[in-house]
């Protein structure tokens, strides 16, 4: 009987290399014909292991995910697999002109200012695999897309069971400085979730380059203060006055007295708890919680990116610890979260000038800060308004009208 590939993901059994059935097993050095570089660092070899990962400095056996594991490693789904109770977990490096135009196609989709053309895609499949502790199997697959020079990871998932065990899904780095973890709340989300607007798909760009723009010759530097973004984040659709789907944060959010579990990111500058407002036009006393970095008539059909992410990562966190603890020296606190959502070269309505800003919700769970940092800002003759707003009290930075 034929096998249906899941959506989106590559073909994959035919011509493959099947790992050893083993419990905790993993492949054999695999020597790369493209080396890959990953945040800085270039591997000739890799090693595919049964638990979910790839690493490329030895083969690991670890079943129980942790974060700050002191190697670079991808992580599409690390939890307890066994297949020596079924499925099949396979690899091959793919330099096929067919399979070279897919992955091209996609990372331009994905990274359109980069201009990319792939010249090799080392693809690891793990099909029908079971749990160790039963209840399921899972389906995903991950793809290494490099030309040498650039490097991309496509993740894509399959049906994945709801399980008990212990998982986590995402990449981390040797000195944990590049992490994140995909922010999916059970196992089977990982089908629906993306950061791509590609359902059961994730995209992320791991040389380590800086960002580019079709506009400048060489990549540029973040803005000062900016928090990385981009890489990992999910983007907002390209929408006039639009919004993000409901975000459930990992971390509540306490904001004067009331604790929220969840977020939006609006299109024109702000972000709300209770649902998405499409306002462009700003106003004071809006009856809902509200917090306003640039709260204007912004437009990104006609160009830019409006992403976001919660970040726990190790690095992450000490950046924005320190700050607080610069900005707040009378006040204790050490970070667990910052929720990090960015305007990137988004356009006015009316045209005339791009604005790029971020903010930064940071919390323990009992106390909570917001960071504001801007980069470049044009003039506008637009209503725009930067406040933080409550239900009753409200603090506006500046306003011009």
């Amino acid at each position: 009987m034929l096998l249906l590939v899941p959506a989106n993901f590559l073909p994959y059994g035919y011509g493959d290399i099947v790992n050893t059935i083993s419990d905790d097993g993993s492949s054999e050095a695999i020597f790369l014909q493209q080396p890959f570089k990953y945040f800085g660092r270039t591997y000739n070899q890799i090693y595919v292991n049964n638990n979910g990962h790839l690493t490329f400095t030895q083969p690991l056996s670890a079943y129980v995910p942790y974060l700050n594991a002191e190697i670079d490693i991808i992580a599409p789904l690390w939890t307890d697999l066994n297949n020596r109770n079924g499925g099949t977990i396979s690899y091959r490096e793919e330099r096929s002109s067919a399979v070279l135009a897919q992955v091209t196609q996609a990372v331009n989709q994905y990274f359109p200012h980069i201009g990319f053309t792939a010249t090799s895609a080392f693809v690891a499949t793990w099909d029908s695999v079971p749990y160790f502790s039963g209840g399921g199997e899972v389906t995903f697959q991950v793809v290494l897309v490099s030309n040498g020079d650039r490097s991309f990871i496509l993740i894509n998932y399959g049906d994945i069971a709801q399980t008990g065990q212990v998982w986590l899904a995402g990449y981390d780095t040797l000195d944990s400085v590049s992490s994140f973890t995909i922010p999916a709340a059970s196992a089977p989300e990982l089908s629906s979730s993306s950061n791509i607007n590609v359902n059961g798909r994730w995209s992320f760009h791991v040389d380590g380059s800086l960002n580019c723009k079709p506009e400048l010759p060489v990549c540029r530097q973040l803005p000062a203060n900016f928090l990385p973004y981009g890489d990992g984040d999910v983007v907002n659709p390209i929408s006039d006055d639009g919004s993000s789907d409901v975000i459930y944060l990992q971390q509540p959010f306490k904001y004067f007295g009331r604790t929220y579990n969840q977020i939006y990111v609006n299109n024109n500058g702000h972000l709300t708890f209770t649902q998405p407002l499409s306002a462009y036009v700003p106003y004071l006393n809006a009856g809902i919680d509200i917090i306003a970095p640039l709260w204007t008539d912004l437009y990104n059909v006609n160009g830019g990116t409006i992403s976001y992410r919660e970040d726990t990562s190790s690095a992450v966190l000490a950046q924005v610890t320190q700050a607080v603890n610069q900005y707040f020296p009378n006040v204790p606190f050490t970070a667990t979260s910052a929720f990090v959502a960015t305007w990137d070269s988004v356009p006015y309505i009316t045209g005339g000038g791009v604005v790029t800003f971020q903010v930064v919700l940071v919390s323990n769970g009992d106390r909570s800060f917001i960071l504001i940092n801007y980069g470049d800002i044009a003039e506008t003759a637009q209503s725009w308004l930067v406040s933080g707003v409550k239900i009753h009290t409200q603090f506006t930075i500046s306003r011009n009208e």
